[in-house]
């Protein structure tokens, strides 16, 4: 058809070839008018969705995302409500046909046409094509007003080793669409962060190189302080406090310095361009008519827009920033390491505190213990979890073990099997079916890695990396003199406290490792490592202990997220003392 057809959850487009207008409209009525909702597809939706919450867990970005929503906006508005497992999981195929039934009516409806038509064709298109979509009375919910802060906050969700830090200063503004103040504040942000020419960019990327861009934004809304300022960077660890302080900095500078003659003008005819070529999109023109009147702005306004945009003087500029800009009612969210950057954010707060919120923007618990109120010291716990798992000499004393594990990667089954001799031998192979994805050893003296390319000796960093990764256990290594080991204090894994350990090696890479208090298990680490030259973390959970032979333990379940990758590994089967041979290792 030469058309175009997309679905969302606010709405359809459709476009195609004006001969053709039929047979697309057609779909577009089977669409609304004859919906199927299928168990199948319903649970094939919420198994990516809770797939990508399990991502999301450990991902700064959407941790940043989900507290400003929770706290900006509260969990009881439709902006603050947050996605989590157990919601998904509680949708059921009846709560999705009683929504479509009660919400999808012609008169909540907006339907714009953009081509070559006049209005008496487009109603008799509309009218063939919809006119049996019945009315019916839609509810409306009233949600409670988000709060302005009467100081500033600061709010912090942890991930633990993260090398970068995610910044997002945000707070609610009450600015309605089509106002007078829309297009001025639009010009005010557009100096301060709306793009690679903005203050936030030239201070924070090109003037220090805390980060790679920093940006803001604001939105209108028709619903009481439901418009939003957003600040937001993506820093390094050690430089968190300091890009906060430096957006701080730049919003008040915008409130008391009035912006020179020349940097205002590029900046309006940076705008007027951009909005000039979107008009040159059907797409946007329609979502101009729609917002027109589902906003209930001024008809005038986009007609109106570049005159008005024109018309933005500094001190336009200055008094809607001391209006809206006000970086001392603030909330600082940051997603990152809180053993690094809380104590340094605190300064930034009306009442020098920091508020700590789980991944899903939900108050999570401060630390159980801190370092100072544990008796145990690291080795101590250590040697708790060797006995726990039964004894360093009892595993030293194998001869070798071969674990076999299984997972899924974008639906596909992959094996791995990893196997290990005494005193230092190692290889672990990633098959996807017959194909070998990736496969590492070190055979006491050389290693190497190899997948479908071929295979390529390793030496320097990554050959000790595969030299390390031969012992039974870790933590036989980290009781010797080649590691330091520092008690940060006990935190909650999972609902249970755990002790957590920063263990170092004389290079100064660091892990961070969780021993359950109680059971003395490990539960999780946490480690950077260096994936096509750039740095992640990877964070690992421990689970299903069970015994493998004469009382030795063995985690038979392992979540491991890397970056965008969310892979939970079943053990299948753990087999000691099978007279591995040596030829096993080799390249």
């Amino acid at each position: 058809m030469g058309g175009v057809l997309s679905v969302g959850d606010d709405g359809i487009y459709a476009s195609c070839l004006t001969k053709n207008q039929d047979p697309l409209l057609n779909l577009v009525n089977d669409m609304i008018l004859n919906p199927n909702f299928t168990q199948t597809e319903l649970d094939k939706l919420k198994k990516q969705s809770i797939s990508g919450l399990q991502n999301a867990k450990d991902d700064p970005e959407s941790m940043a995302d989900n507290m400003a929503n929770a706290l900006i906006y509260g969990t009881k508005h439709l902006y603050g409500e947050i996605e989590t497992e157990a919601s998904v999981k509680a949708i059921t195929l009846a709560n999705c046909q009683k929504y479509y039934t009660t919400y999808f009516r012609p008169n909540v409806a907006y339907l714009a046409v953009v081509g070559d038509i006049t209005m008496e064709e487009a109603k008799k298109i509309v009218t063939k094509h919809f006119g049996a979509w019945k009315k019916m009375p839609v509810p409306v919910t009233a949600y409670p007003t988000p709060k302005v802060n009467t100081g500033a906050r600061v709010a912090v969700a942890n991930k633990s080793g993260a090398v970068q830090s995610v910044v997002n200063v945000s707070y609610p503004i009450n600015l309605k669409p089509g106002t007078t103040d829309v297009v001025k504040l639009r010009v005010a942000n557009n100096i301060l962060g709306g793009g690679s020419s903005g203050r936030l960019f030239m201070n924070l990327r090109e003037k220090h190189a805390w980060t790679y861009g920093s940006y803001s934004s604001v939105s209108a809304n028709l619903l009481e302080n439901a418009g939003i300022f957003s600040a937001t960077a993506n820093c390094k660890t050690e430089a968190t406090d300091s890009a906060v302080g430096e957006i701080l900095n730049e919003m008040k500078s915008l409130t008391n310095t009035k912006v020179d003659e020349k940097t205002l003008q590029d900046i309006k005819n940076n705008m007027a361009g951009k909005f000039a070529l979107s008009l040159e999109d059907p797409k946007t023109v329609a979502r101009f008519a729609i917002n027109t009147i589902k906003d209930k702005m001024p008809k005038d306004y986009y007609a109106n827009y570049l005159k008005n945009l024109q018309a933005v003087t500094s001190d336009d500029v200055m008094a809607v920033s001391k209006k809206y800009i006000t970086p001392g009612l603030a909330t600082v969210l940051v997603a990152g390491d809180k053993m690094e950057i809380a104590e340094k954010l605190k300064t930034f707060s009306a009442t020098k505190s920091v508020e700590f919120y789980d991944a899903f923007g939900m108050p999570e618990k401060t630390m159980s213990k801190p370092a100072a109120a544990i008796t145990a010291n690291g080795q101590q716990i250590v040697n708790d979890y060797l006995k726990a798992v039964g004894g360093l000499e009892n595993w030293n004393n194998l001869k070798d073990i071969t674990v076999s594990m299984t997972t899924e990667m974008q639906g596909q089954k992959i094996a791995i099997d990893v196997v290990k001799k005494a005193p230092n031998k190692m290889k672990q192979i990633v098959k996807m079916g017959a194909n070998v994805l990736q496969e590492m050893a070190y055979n006491g003296a050389t290693g190497y890695t190899g997948g479908m390319q071929g295979k390529a000796d390793v030496t320097g960093d990554e050959l000790e990396s595969l030299k390390a990764d031969a012992a039974y256990l870790n933590e036989g290594r980290y009781l010797t003199d080649a590691y330091t080991i520092k008690v940060l204090g006990v935190e909650a894994v999972n609902g249970a406290d755990a002790y957590m350990l920063k263990i170092t090696d004389k290079k100064g890479k660091s892990t961070t490792v969780y021993y359950d208090v109680k059971n003395k298990l490990k539960v999780k680490s946490v480690e950077t490592q260096e994936m096509q030259g750039q740095t992640v973390t990877q964070t690992t959970e421990y689970g299903g202990y069970k015994e493998i032979k004469g009382g030795l333990k063995y985690p038979f379940t392992m979540k491991q997220q890397m970056g965008p990758q969310n892979m939970e590994m079943t053990v299948q089967s753990v087999e000691v003392n099978t007279n591995v041979a040596d030829s096993v290792f080799e390249k």
